[in-house]
């Protein structure tokens, strides 16, 4: 490395000293520098440059590394469960491309819950505090999640979410194989265009009982403001639901106009249905528009195609349902926010249809960034004080992907308070079992809310996708 002049200096050659040996001066032939010029000043042993620590943006480093977590397939022995010849063939194509790690979860298997099995070992990996890397004994930073929820639970995903750069694909087979093949050619000709981000944003209310305009003003509207200062955006195209109708017709007409490389939406998700809970999943999640009409999946792609964008939506259930529901009991009995969750998990654990939709069209989404479950208005701000606590979401938005970061990382900021919020949690229910019972139980409620809903954002699509450079 030079100096900002340019200037490299060179020590070999002759070197004299002032001083006499024998009556003539001191002198030898230097070849270069060597380890004495990376000790202290004091000398002491030698210093070791260790290497610099990877770049969490190369999945390809094998300190890093890349994986897939599949089924355990019943019948196979451990030498079939350690490749991934029984998945389907796109992803059996990709795993071999990318030489990526085959792990598997056991379901059913006690005491096995919480860990990911390497047949090649064998070993039992743990999902939240294995070391990182492609080596025995590791667990690759990114996960590519192969399956359906009800398989491969969505909890899974939710605790890797702390730890790895995590995504979940569960596509049907010709969806899987155009995703899979524009992820390995990397989105060729795509149309998506950085310069031209859409954000559609529904407004309801006045932020005192209708969510949307909370979101509105907590999510859309930063992401607006960091957008329109950023010298690369041409021109933001906001659809603002406080001054317009946000309607699902304005969405698709501003999709096909612009080609967005950046998407994203906010306001209610679709979980209100009557009968058979088979016949509402093509709804689930869908987003509402200011009209309270369901976005069209068919309309939406008959004249714009997803091609290389990447999509947020901020609503309930946009990227699924679980039938195992993180809120089991918040609520009492009969309680109108209570039988709407009752309602979603009776649907059981599915992925919703938009991303399907989109992950597996002709010229394919490269993620989708959904939620399961619903989001409170007590997890967009603070209380007490009103603060908005959507800063680290608008982050990995704008500073993480609009920064070419893959996926997977740049929501990395958004996961990390997760940690935290167990522990006030921990620290109100040590206070509660000290006798501050009100106080502690209603604090201990509120930061465990606020950790299962950050968990409960996930990203569908492989966790290496990212923008490419403007």
């Amino acid at each position: 490395m030079t100096d900002p002049d340019g200037f490299v200096p060179d020590f070999a050659g002759t070197v004299w000293i002032d001083t006499l040996r024998g009556g003539g001066p001191v002198t030898t032939e230097f070849s270069g520098p060597g380890p004495w010029s990376l000790r202290g000043a004091g000398g002491g042993p030698d210093t070791i440059l260790r290497p610099a620590p990877p770049d969490d943006r190369n999945w390809k480093d094998p300190r890093v590394g890349w994986g897939v977590i599949l089924p355990e397939t019943a019948g196979l022995d451990a030498a079939a469960l350690a490749t991934a010849d029984d998945a389907p063939e796109p992803i059996k194509a990709l795993v071999a491309d990318r030489g990526g790690k085959v792990l598997r979860y056991r379901s059913g298997v006690p005491n096995r819950r919480w860990t990911v099995r390497n047949w090649s070992r064998p070993e039992d990996l743990t999902l939240a505090t294995s070391p990182r890397g492609m080596g025995d004994g590791e667990l690759p930073g990114y996960l590519l999640i192969v399956g359906d929820p009800e398989t491969i639970p969505w909890e899974v995903q939710f605790v890797l979410n702390s730890s790895r750069f995590v995504g979940r694909l569960d596509l049907p087979p010709d969806g899987l194989a155009r995703y899979v093949e524009a992820l390995m050619h990397c989105w060729p000709g795509s149309a998506a265009d950085y310069r031209s981000p859409v954000l559609w944003s529904v407004d309801n209310g006045d932020g005192t009982s209708d969510i949307t305009t909370l979101m509105r003003r907590t999510v859309a509207e930063p992401l607006r403001a960091a957008l329109t200062a950023d010298p690369d955006i041409t021109e933001v195209s906001y659809l603002d639901g406080s001054t317009q109708a946000a309607t699902g017709a304005a969405l698709i007409g501003a999709l096909e106009q612009r080609r967005p490389a950046l998407i994203l939406t906010t306001g209610h998700g679709q979980t209100e249905y009557h009968g058979d809970p088979a016949a509402f999943l093509p709804r689930l999640g869908l987003p509402i528009d200011g009209d309270g009409k369901e976005l069209d999946i068919s309309d939406l792609l008959h004249t714009w195609a997803p091609d290389g964008a990447i999509w947020m939506a901020q609503a309930c259930c946009s990227a699924g349902s679980n039938g195992r529901s993180s809120y089991d009991g918040l609520f009492p009995a009969g309680d109108p926010v209570g039988v709407a969750l009752q309602e979603v998990a009776a649907l059981g654990s599915h992925v919703a249809p938009l991303p399907t939709a989109l992950l597996g069209a002709a010229k394919p989404l490269r993620a989708f960034i959904g939620r399961v479950e619903p989001t409170f208005n007590w997890t967009l701000q603070f209380p007490t004080s009103r603060q908005a606590l959507t800063a680290d979401l608008v982050a990995a938005l704008y500073t993480g992907l609009c920064d070419e970061a893959p996926v997977g990382l740049a929501f990395e900021s958004f996961f990390r308070p997760i940690g935290g919020l167990l522990q006030q949690q921990l620290r109100e229910r040590k206070a509660y079992n000290t006798g501050n019972f009100n106080v502690a139980q209603n604090w201990a409620q509120y930061y465990k809310i606020c950790a299962l809903d950050r968990a409960g954002l996930v990203v569908l699509g492989d966790p290496t996708v990212a923008f490419p450079a403007p």
